[in-house]
C-alpha cells in the first residue's frame, strides 16, 4: 500500500467498534488500524506485539472487533476501505488520459453507486424489527429497533448473506452457551452477537451449551419476573 496509503475513515464504523472498549484496548485497536496502512493482514506475531500490555479480559475485548482471515487478523471495515481506495485510485489512473467529461461522468457514477449502497434501507423488509424483537424475546431484554449502531451490525451480516433464521439460531445458541456464565452473560448484546464473529456463533457446536431447554425456560421466567417488578438486569 506504499504508493497510496490513504483510505476513507468512517467515524460510524470506528465508533461502533471502539465506544465500548476500555482505554488500553482502544489504544491497541488504534495501533492495529494504523498498521493496516502497511499490512492488510495483521499476523499472529504482530497481534501479540500490539496486545502485550493487555490483560486477558482486554485481549478478549479486542478480539471481538477483529476478523480472522487466512494468515492472521484484520479490522474488517478498515481493510475494505483500503481495498476500495486502491481500486478507485487505479480506476482514476487508467482514466487519466480520457476526456474530462468522461472522467467526470465515471466519477459521478461511482459516487452515486456508493451513496445508493450506503443509503439502502434494510428496514423496508422489517427484518431489523423482527431480529431485535426475537432477541428481546429470548433474553427478556428491551433493545431498541431504532439504534443506528445495531442496524449497522445487522446490515453488515445481512450483506454477508445471513438470514433472519440465522439470527434466531445465534440468539438461542449463545444464550445456552453464555446465559449461566457470569463472565460471559454480559456479552449477550447486539454489539457482540452481531459482530464479525457472527458466523462462528452461528456454527458453534451445541455440545458447548451451558443451559438446556429447561434452563432457558427458567431464565426467561426469571427475566419476565424482573421486568414486572422493576428489576434492572433485563438488559
Amino acid at each position: 500500500m506504499g504508493n497510496d496509503p490513504a483510505f476513507l475513515f468512517y467515524p460510524g464504523d470506528y465508533l461502533r467498534d471502539t465506544q465500548c472498549l476500555g482505554e488500553n484496548t482502544q489504544v491497541a485497536y488504534d495501533r492495529i488500524m494504523c498498521e493496516h496502512m502497511r499490512n492488510i493482514c495483521i499476523t499472529q506475531k504482530q497481534l501479540k506485539f500490539f496486545t502485550k500490555r493487555l490483560n486477558e479480559d482486554e485481549k478478549e475485548e479486542l478480539m471481538f472487533t477483529l476478523t480472522k482471515i487466512n494468515g492472521g487478523y484484520q479490522i474488517e471495515w478498515v481493510a475494505l476501505s483500503i481495498v476500495k481506495r486502491k481500486a478507485y485510485s487505479e480506476s482514476r489512473r487508467k482514466n487519466s488520459t480520457k476526456k474530462e467529461e468522461i472522467i467526470s461522468k465515471t466519477y459521478d457514477n461511482h459516487m452515486d453507486n456508493e451513496i445508493k449502497d450506503e443509503d439502502k434501507s434494510i428496514n423496508e423488509s422489517g427484518i431489523v424489527k423482527e431480529i431485535i424483537e426475537d432477541l428481546n424475546f429470548v433474553l427478556g431484554s428491551d433493545y431498541r429497533t431504532s439504534s443506528n449502531k445495531t442496524k449497522e451490525f445487522i446490515k453488515s451480516r445481512l450483506n454477508e448473506g445471513f438470514t433472519l433464521d440465522d439470527f434466531k439460531i445465534v440468539h438461542r445458541k449463545m444464550l445456552k452457551s453464555w446465559g449461566n456464565n457470569p463472565e460471559m452473560c454480559k456479552y449477550l448484546r447486539p454489539i457482540t452477537l452481531y459482530s464479525n464473529k457472527f458466523e462462528s456463533y452461528r456454527n458453534q457446536m451445541e455440545t458447548s451449551s451451558v443451559l438446556n431447554q429447561s434452563g432457558i425456560k427458567a431464565y426467561l421466567i426469571g427475566q419476565e419476573w424482573l421486568k414486572k417488578h422493576g428489576g434492572s438486569d433485563v438488559k
